[in-house]
């Protein structure tokens, strides 16, 4: 019984002495993996923050940052980490609140240096504002007494501070006065904010009404300075009235200089001395009020169906009666004048008159007396006329674009080639309508505050009988009053 007593007493000896050998490594197992964990996540944090995903980066680094505490780590190689937490906090808020920054900042990098006081900030975060504060935290640690060991007891992470709500602003200094007829650029300082989406500037001309606006855009001196130009075309009177709006991505104004109640005023100081103030593109209402164009052009036509005047005659020599078909195909037509009278609208619009006619009368002098078909009333098919509308996409002269929509009454004609078939006989293909709608597209350069010179091309489109298209290019001068 007792040598029974004395094996058990030396088997819990044993047992007790492998735990002394055992657990130790145990626990250092533990902790390293600990440590791993946190490393990984720092390497994440600070990848995330390379690609300015702030708010992520912030929160790694903060779960890195709770496990080396929680679990009461002294290694240097946590210093590292609180570098990391420091540079991190500081880019997230600098912006927004660059008081949470610093202090947060600060005490990262305090907490490194006790741990490790060789630490250094990497090289590629280093920068004039991380530099200071880690500077500052090194020179209070060497001013303090010197500190017994520290051992970062585990606690309970604290919560993170929530940073200082800074509201979007703008800030702008009045332009007082400038030169009359000249463009001028107002500048303002926008921060970088969340709410802030986009930025707009309002101007006016004291002598009109309503407000033009315009987007403020980055200047080449920096992010935050955004400016827009006012043209010259607004700053001709006495005054020019101006308001900025801060819009967030509902379209909801969020900052503002000024308002429509209550603007800026710019002061128009001397006289006009450009040529550009003869135009006085900047009337809403059309200024000037009416314009008169007189256009030499040519064409070219999708034809096919029927000719008009080859069968019955003998030089075409096909026989038979009725009219000659042919294949869809271009035909020219021949030169025409088209002149335009518009009147100018609100918002950059015109509505006028227009008339096109071919120069010759191909129907008519070319019909022949034992032709089967007869033309009734030919020269109908020589003239169009309708109702035009045109928006001024460009509108400031001299230089102006427009898109155009006419509509109408009349026909056109081609002459058509019918080829070694039909004895090479020039024959009429007649566009009847006698609808047609036409989309046009035009140019004018304003060369004097009285005339200047337009190019357009519109392609008129008939109907309901025999529907077909052609192609208009007119090019000549016009006058505006």
């Amino acid at each position: 019984m007792a040598d029974r007593t004395r094996l058990i007493g030396r088997l819990c000896c044993l047992l007790l002495l492998l735990g002394l050998f055992i657990l130790p490594p145990v626990s250092a197992s533990a902790q390293n993996l600990g440590m791993g964990q946190a490393v990984s996540l720092t390497k994440s944090a600070l990848e995330d923050y390379d690609f300015f995903e702030l708010e992520s980066a912030d929160n790694k680094i903060m779960q890195a940052v709770q496990i080396i505490e929680t679990r009461g780590t002294t290694d240097k190689g946590a210093a590292n980490i609180y570098i990391a937490q420091g540079i991190i906090s500081y880019g997230r808020y600098k912006d927004t609140a660059p008081a949470i920054a610093e202090d947060r900042a600060y005490s990262a990098f305090l907490k490194a240096l006790t741990l490790n006081s060789a630490a250094v900030i990497p090289g590629d975060y280093r920068s004039a504002e991380i530099t200071e504060i880690f500077e500052r935290a090194r020179k209070d640690i060497a001013a303090a007494p010197a500190p017994a060991p520290v051992v970062v007891q585990p606690v309970e992470p604290a919560p993170a501070p929530q940073p200082q709500v800074v509201p979007p602003r703008i800030d702008h200094n009045t332009i007082v006065s400038s030169n009359r007829c000249v463009s001028y650029d107002v500048a303002a300082t926008v921060p970088a904010h969340p709410d802030i989406y986009r930025v707009y500037l309002y101007y006016a001309s004291d002598d009109k009404p309503g407000y033009d606006s315009v987007e403020m855009i980055p200047s080449f001196e920096s992010a935050d300075v955004l400016k827009a130009s006012i043209p010259s075309s607004v700053t001709q009177g006495d005054r020019v009235h101006y308001y900025i709006e801060a819009v967030n991505r509902q379209n909801e104004v969020v900052a503002n200089v000024a308002n429509a109640l209550t603007p800026l005023s710019t002061i128009m100081m001397g006289e006009c001395q450009l040529p550009s103030a003869e135009f006085n593109d900047n009337n809403r209402f059309g200024d000037p009020t009416f314009q008169l164009s007189i256009l030499l052009g040519t064409a070219a036509g999708v034809v096919g169906d029927k000719t008009l005047n080859c069968d019955g005659n003998s030089k075409c020599m096909t026989g038979g009666g009725g009219e000659s078909s042919i294949k869809t195909g271009l035909a020219p037509l021949p030169f025409h004048l088209r002149a335009s009278a518009m009147f100018n609208l609100p918002k950059h619009f015109q509505l006028g008159l227009y008339v096109r006619g071919q120069l010759v009368n191909i129907v008519k002098s070319t019909l022949s007396n034992k032709a089967k078909t007869e033309v009734k009333f030919p020269e109908q098919y020589n003239v169009m006329v309708g109702l035009a509308v045109r928006y001024l996409a460009i509108w400031e002269q001299p230089y102006r674009l427009y898109l155009g929509l006419e509509f109408g009454w009349g026909g056109a004609n081609a002459t058509v080639d019918m080829g070694s078939k039909f004895n090479n006989f020039k024959d009429i293909y007649i566009y009847k309508g006698p609808m047609h709608v036409a989309p046009e597209i035009g140019f004018l350069w304003t060369f004097h505050k009285n005339a200047g010179l337009a190019i357009e091309l519109a392609v008129p489109i008939v109907f309901p009988e025999r529907p077909s298209v052609f192609f208009d290019l007119s090019i000549g001068p016009y006058f505006q009053f």
